[in-house]
């Protein structure tokens, strides 16, 4: 199985989204003004959290099917 570059180019830049969204969310100043400070901190963590699932899944990824790869070659 070959992972295209596309599909590495997209996990990256997916990545970087819920970072950079991560850390908006909680600096907050930015963005809503109603929502208490704790409630907009816990959800910039939790998607921060994600954020690095997804790229450590996309690692994990990209690994295997370099593997794979090298056993066909």
């Amino acid at each position: 199985m070959k992972l295209g570059i596309s599909k590495v180019l997209y996990s990256v830049i997916i990545l970087v989204l819920y970072l950079v969204s991560g850390i908006l969310l909680i600096v907050k100043n930015l963005f809503w003004q109603e929502v208490p400070d704790t409630g907009m901190t816990i959800f910039g963590v939790v998607v921060i959290g994600y954020g690095l699932f997804r790229g450590y899944r996309a690692y994990k990824l990209y690994q295997t099917s370099k593997e794979n790869e090298d056993e066909v070659e």
